[in-house]
């Protein structure tokens, strides 16, 4: 018999993500999932919006996550928020 175990994927958010969603959570991930498709943002608000890391590294809304993999979430830190009143 085999025993299919899911993958967990550590997303951390930062600056006002991390009082609006949280500052960390656990998403388990069946596979072939990619960062775009785990990461829980406000509806008004697009992904492409925001600086990633994948386990320390610079990545991309589509780069896949694996289990372990730790995602960052950062708004960018100049200019403002464009997102709050």
């Amino acid at each position: 018999m085999m025993v299919r175990v899911d993958m967990v994927v550590t997303i951390k958010y930062f600056g006002w993500l991390s009082s609006e969603i949280a500052p960390q959570i656990k998403v388990e991930v069946k596979g072939g999932e990619r960062i775009r498709d785990i990461v829980k943002l406000p509806e008004d608000v697009s992904i492409e919006d925001f600086i990633l890391l994948k386990n320390g590294q610079t990545a991309r809304p589509d780069d896949p996550v694996e289990d372990g993999d730790v995602i960052s979430v950062m708004p960018h830190i100049s200019g403002g928020n464009k997102f709050k009143g």
